[in-house]
């Protein structure tokens, strides 16, 4: 959504030294961290006990969601700070109503200005200020309209394509198709929200929260899990790193359960012992010639920089690369595509040539058209991809460089071009 390339913007504002990748970490990564402290807050505020603060503070931290998603350029960091953010004030009895409804509001609008599917939670906010009175409500709406200012601008220049980028594209992008197969990856991912070891120790305390709150806030608090997990569930394909953002309210939910094991030494150690258990078993080494093994070696740090160095050294900076994926050219300093990458690929398949430019997604027979012309310097995927361009590589273009399974074609005759292949980094 619009909000986080302009915080990244504003980022990059006020320290123009800054990358393009820092300025997204800082967007993202900060704000994972803050929701942190926030939730060390609430738990110690809620419980009374430094103990609970920090098995909540580690829990969220070992999590292995929080580990992979959370520190890196996703998009889950800020969304979910707000969105707990707004909850914990919204739920909140000793501060005025109005004044805390605006900022409630304002939060919300910003949740969902960075990431979509937490409009769920927006509504259940919005709810339950209707239903503390009108005046409450008005001023949650009137904060939601502040906070959705950016957001709106950029639906009014453009409102097909606002749509287009945030609804429209995902539904299309799906490499799912079939209601067979796309019900089975949906029982399987909800099977691994509920039933992974530390998934499963996270609904089982916050269920036995919600039985010993007396204040309702662990009901809201599964309430919205149980919406945004819904709104997830329907989204294909659906991923298991959507929970990422169920965590944070699982943990608000479980904490007077926490509270209340004070002194029974065998469910904590046993809670515990699931716990490490799902997080050794969710990192342990993976097999290279596993699908997951392959896939980390596509995006490993190591392979990602090899390809970028490479598509830098063999290339000037006037030059434009053909790349399944944006980030190749992008880290490398080179130009690349409007409207090219993998998903893009996708999507060009499902929109007739109309739709495409004016959505301006690239489809085969432009990118075909770039090749035969020979107009990028170097075009860069993995084996198994793009095989409708082999042809016409094969023509104008000779393999240069290999990565793993990554491929480097460069132009025939370029000066710059290595006939031998790299060795692989993956």
């Amino acid at each position: 959504m619009p909000d986080l390339p302009l915080l990244a913007a504003g980022v990059r504002a006020v320290r123009p030294a800054a990358s393009a990748l820092l300025a997204g970490r800082l967007t993202r990564v900060v704000p994972g961290a803050l929701l942190g402290g926030v939730l060390a807050v609430h738990a110690l505020r809620r419980s009374g006990a430094v103990w609970v603060m920090l098995v909540v503070v580690a829990a969220f931290a070992t999590h292995v969601l929080s580990l992979h998603y959370l520190t890196v350029t996703k998009t889950y960091g800020l969304s979910s700070l707000a969105m707990v953010g707004a909850f914990l004030l919204a739920t909140r009895t000793e501060a005025p109503r109005w004044p805390i409804a605006f900022v409630v509001g304002m939060l919300a609008a910003l949740a969902v200005g960075t990431r979509l599917p937490t409009v769920p939670v927006a509504l259940l906010l919005a709810f339950w200020q209707a239903r503390a009175g009108g005046r409450s409500f008005l001023a949650f709406c009137a904060g939601a309209a502040v906070g959705a200012l950016p957001c709106l601008g950029i639906l009014l220049d453009d409102p097909r394509a606002f749509w287009f980028n945030n609804v429209g594209f995902h539904e299309l992008r799906k490499e799912v198709d079939g209601w067979l197969p796309i019900l089975t990856q949906k029982a399987i991912i909800l099977g691994k929200w509920i039933l992974l070891p530390q998934n499963l120790i996270l609904w089982c305390a916050a269920f036995l929260g919600w039985r010993a709150d007396d204040e309702s806030r662990s009901g809201r608090a599964l309430a919205c899990a149980g919406a945004l997990g819904v709104l997830y569930l329907y989204a294909t394909p659906t991923y298991l790193e959507y929970t990422v953002q169920l965590i944070p309210f699982l943990l608000i939910a479980a904490v007077p359960a926490l509270a209340g094991q004070t002194g029974r030494r065998p469910a904590i150690v046993l809670g515990l012992a699931i716990w490490c258990f799902g997080l050794a078993f969710a990192l342990r080494p993976t097999a290279a010639d596993s699908a997951r093994g392959r896939k980390l070696a596509l995006w490993s740090h190591a392979s990602v920089h090899s390809v970028a160095a490479y598509l830098h050294a063999h290339s000037d900076p006037g030059d434009r690369i053909l790349s399944w994926w944006e980030g190749y050219p992008w880290l490398a300093g080179r130009e690349g595509y409007r409207g090219v990458g993998f998903w893009e690929s996708n999507v060009a398949k499902k929109l007739p040539a109309v739709e495409r430019r004016r959505f301006h997604v690239v489809g085969l027979e432009q990118r075909r058209a770039w090749v035969e012309e020979g107009d990028p310097r170097l075009v860069v995927f993995p084996a198994g991809k793009w095989r409708e361009l082999l042809p016409s590589l094969r023509r104008h273009y000779a393999l240069a460089a290999t990565f793993g399974t990554v491929r480097v074609f460069a132009r025939e005759g370029d000066p710059k071009r290595r006939v031998k292949a790299e060795p692989s980094h993956g």
